[in-house]
């Protein structure tokens, strides 16, 4: 087995340089099987000698791996130090930022305000701030024509006539009823048994407005609260053809506030 003079490894047979570091191998001399014929006569040729083989500390592979990773750090920092400015920049051309415009402080301008304008059936503008309360629409589209405001006890009645000429007759009220005050026991027979204060609406309070055709009798329109009416204390209802009208209010342990009223001509 032939063995390289640089590096010392064995090689196989046949092979003209070293599998490990790559130096040119020398072949074995083989001697002829016949004496070779006495050389012709001619010009003496120089013959050099071979070159002494140059041997380095350590072994020539582990020099080859420390050239190849030299080199591998040596593209990377190319790669880091010149490809990656390359490519920031090109991004950046791509998406250029907004940069904020500051203005100067007297060009400030005020954010646009817009003002609501209520405009009537004439036409012309009304203000927002005159706006008219839900009393005074009713005092522009009606006449007040009948008001009381008192108790009712024990089925007291008042009685209203009016001939409608400009419709409609309309009803408002407002019914308080009486209030009884007490005391109560609640958790009788545990351990938090006690005494509580109790408001609670008198049973007997009730209160009803019927309106009557004043010519014949014949019951056109009623409202209520209580005793088989609303249990709603604010209630308003009104008759819409014109006509000759008996307003009749009768009531019980309440106070009634009512209020009548006709359409304007």
């Amino acid at each position: 087995m032939p063995f390289c003079t640089t590096c010392g490894k064995e090689s196989a047979p046949g092979k003209k340089f070293c599998e490990y570091c790559g130096t040119p191998l020398e072949q074995p001399v083989v001697s002829p099987a016949a004496p070779t014929p006495p050389p012709v006569a001619g010009p003496p040729v120089s013959v050099s000698p071979p070159p002494a083989p140059v041997t380095s500390p350590g072994g020539s592979g582990k020099t080859l791996v420390i050239a190849g990773i030299i080199a591998v750090l040596i593209i990377i920092a190319g790669i880091y130090f010149i490809g990656l400015p390359m490519i920031s920049g090109s991004s950046g051309t791509r998406a250029p930022l907004q940069q904020a415009t500051t203005l100067p402080t007297g060009a400030l301008t005020p954010f646009p305000t817009s003002t609501l304008t209520i405009t009537d059936t004439s036409g012309t503008a009304a203000n927002p701030a005159s706006s008219q309360t839900y009393e005074e629409k009713y005092t522009e589209t009606y006449n007040l024509v009948y008001s009381v405001n008192h108790a009712f006890n024990g089925g007291q009645k008042e009685v209203f006539t009016q001939n409608l000429i400009t419709p409609p007759l309309y009803i408002k009220f407002n019914i308080t009823p009486e209030m009884f005050y007490g005391e109560k026991t609640v958790n009788i027979g545990l351990s938090s048994e006690h005494v509580v204060d109790v408001a609670y609406t008198s049973p007997n309070a009730w209160f009803k407005v019927q309106i009557y055709d004043a010519d014949n009798g014949v019951l056109k329109e009623e409202q209520g609260f209580n005793k088989g009416y609303s249990i709603m204390t604010k209630q308003e209802f009104m008759v819409r053809a014109p006509g000759n009208y008996r307003v009749e209010m009768t009531g019980n342990d309440v106070t009634a506030e009512v209020q009548i009223l006709t359409g304007k001509s």
